[in-house]
């Protein structure tokens, strides 16, 4: 297993309007590899072509802005820069024409001390684990595992899977005092997850099926997204490849 350092992280922005990310998240992504994907949001009955040769040197402008941000923590950066009529579909696809471990949803975020990472399957944890060595390694924050039993046949499994996390976390050299783990056998995980991630800093969320599109357009970790309006790492599945 990759212990980390080889994480390819998508950061989508709005260049028609969004503000960069905060320092804080900038910060996590020094040990990873960037793809910064600026997006400008196109209407319906726009044509791209047409939007882009109106606000092109507007967007790139932005973009540039948003890339020295990271540069400036001595980050490398691959800039990509596109006019679409659907977000979330350019997501998925830059995402993949990129390789990206994970996507960086922005969210409010003053300082990342303490980060939540729900798991419901060993489907895509190596990478999950991954990219949590690359964060550790440079900060100091601390993760809690959170895994409902309710949703596992072998009442024994859940344990198992959050230990074997937390055994991977430590052969990387990340110390055992920075990790936690917690089970559950509440009847409603997700709105247990809502609660709780009220009380952290960062989410990190493993991408379930059908495809990354689904995930951000309505299901429940957008859910918990919106509610909580916490930044959060969406770690995407090896299963969509």
């Amino acid at each position: 297993m990759n212990l980390g350092g080889d994480s390819s992280i998508l950061v989508p922005v709005d260049v028609s309007n969004s503000d960069p990310p905060v320092q804080p998240l900038i910060d996590l992504c020094r040990s990873v590899n960037v793809v910064l994907l600026g997006y400008y949001p196109v209407p319906d009955q726009v044509a791209p072509a047409q939007l882009r040769q109106d606000h092109g040197s507007d967007a790139k402008r932005a973009l540039a802005e948003v890339a020295d941000e990271f540069r400036a923590s001595d980050i490398d950066v691959t800039d990509v820069l596109v006019f679409t009529h659907d977000r979330e579909d350019t997501i998925d696809r830059v995402a993949n024409e990129h390789n990206c471990d994970a996507v960086l949803t922005m969210g409010a975020a003053e300082q990342i001390e303490r980060v939540l990472v729900p798991v419901r399957s060993d489907a895509n944890l190596e990478r999950i684990v991954s990219l949590l060595v690359d964060v550790m390694r440079v900060s100091d924050v601390s993760i809690t595992f959170f895994h409902s039993v309710v949703e596992d046949s072998d009442p024994n499994r859940g344990e198992s899977l959050v230990r074997g996390a937390v055994d991977r976390l430590e052969e990387a050299g990340i110390d055992r005092e920075r990790i936690d783990w917690q089970l559950s056998d509440e009847e409603s995980p997700h709105d247990e997850i809502i609660d709780l991630a009220r009380d952290y800093d960062l989410l990190v969320l493993g991408e379930t099926k059908p495809s990354l599109r689904e995930r951000i357009l309505g299901t429940v970790p957008s859910r918990i997204i919106n509610e909580v309006d916490k930044p959060a790492f969406i770690v995407r599945s090896l299963e969509q490849e």
